[in-house]
């Protein structure tokens, strides 16, 4: 960061990175550290959390079907870090995902991440499951 005088532990950016690191190598625990304890928010096409522990249990039955994950790009904007990925995912046959990932920081936490993707593949798994529609709000 442009001065170098942010230290690791609260870095941005070194928390997010942190935290992706730490879900591929599924390391749970460390993934829990990067996580804000309180007002924790996370928001996908496909689920909402208001609690990390519940986001990682997630994590954990869904990450069996990643393969690989590629970081295209990131950017950083003071607490706010977007990275936008790739994924090579297994459900029935392997398919590229491509993901942006916006996590808000505070205090060397991950306080809010709002993933987007195409959530297709995953509906389409569920015959009888359609996604549920989101009423518009501010962000």
């Amino acid at each position: 960061m442009g001065s170098g005088r942010v230290s690791m532990g609260t870095d941005p950016k070194a928390t997010v990175e942190r935290y992706l690191q730490a879900l591929e190598d599924r390391d749970y625990e460390a993934a829990r550290a990067c996580l804000a304890g309180q007002g924790f928010r996370y928001e996908s096409p496909i689920a909402s959390y208001t609690r990390a522990e519940d986001l990682l249990d997630h994590a954990m039955v869904g990450g069996s079907i990643v393969q690989q994950r590629q970081v295209v790009k990131c950017f950083v904007d003071g607490p706010d870090v977007c990275h936008f990925l790739r994924y090579c995912i297994q459900l029935s046959d392997k398919q590229q995902i491509d993901l942006a990932h916006w996590a808000q920081v505070e205090q060397g936490r991950i306080l809010r991440i709002v993933a987007i993707f195409d959530a297709y593949a995953y509906w389409s798994m569920f015959e009888d499951l359609e996604p549920q529609g989101k009423p518009c709000k501010s962000i």
